[in-house]
């Protein structure tokens, strides 16, 4: 199967539908969750994704608009960016959020917003020493987990009965084959907010059947998520980082 692998979109609408189109047509869709926060189109980013019916987990953002997570956990901008998203989040929207899961597990896949060893605790990949514990909590057979959170599109691998791990930046996009042997933790980048130098939008797909992981960077219209943003009255910070992929 082709799945397409879309995390962090945070209300980015321009974003989520140039990463669409880039994506193209899959068998399904896959998300490590966060589609709400920072943006200024948290119900129509809701409402397509329910639409399209993907395997998704919740990410922080997700909980806390719910009032499932202490704002003191964030920052002020990002804590502002909660607020203002509350309260203009639809029923609809909130439902289907208030749905999903912390992590889930399929015959070939986990997915995970953070950490797969604590889904609830939205601790950060950010290194090969904070890979280990999902590398250990991923299930017996499955050796690819999908991850999101940090914003950051890379990936980190680890040969069976090998301890190190090795972590590979993808900022500019690629491709990778999956070898025998080896476990896998894909984050293939925001989509609505990346912050790995890259100003562009990060996607990705996953083909099961050849074992070949796509990472795209997407050009989109970052000038009208920004403009959107200050009108709607949520931190400048939000939408300047935009255009600087911070």
């Amino acid at each position: 199967m082709r799945y397409g692998i879309m995390s962090d979109i945070h209300s980015n609408l321009e974003a989520f539908n140039a990463c669409l189109e880039r994506i193209g047509q899959v068998d399904a869709y896959v998300s490590p969750g966060d589609i709400v926060g920072y943006g200024a189109s948290p119900n129509e980013c809701c409402e397509i994704i329910s639409r399209l019916a993907p395997t998704t987990v919740v990410g922080n953002h997700d909980a806390a608009v719910l009032g499932n997570l202490d704002l003191s956990w964030f920052n002020p901008s990002a804590r502002a960016a909660a607020v203002c998203t509350s309260q203009i989040l639809s029923d609809t929207a909130r439902l289907y959020l208030s749905q999903l899961q912390l992590d889930l597990s399929k015959s070939e896949w986990s997915l995970v917003h953070g950490s797969l060893d604590d889904p609830g605790s939205f601790k950060y990949i950010t290194s090969p020493w904070t890979a280990k514990p999902t590398f250990e909590a991923m299930p017996v057979g499955i050796t690819v987990c999908f991850i999101g959170h940090t914003h950051i599109a890379e990936y980190y691998a680890k040969q069976s009965g090998i301890e190190g791990v090795d972590r590979i930046s993808m900022r500019n996009g690629g491709k990778i084959a999956l070898r025998d042997g080896f476990s896998y933790i894909i984050n293939c980048g925001s989509i609505g907010q990346p912050r790995d130098g890259n100003p562009l939008a990060g996607c990705g797909i996953y083909d099961s059947a050849s074992g070949i992981i796509e990472f795209f960077r997407v050009p989109y219209d970052i000038a009208e998520t920004q403009r959107k943003i200050r009108d709607a009255g949520l931190p400048a910070s939000l939408a300047d980082r935009l255009a600087l992929g911070i």
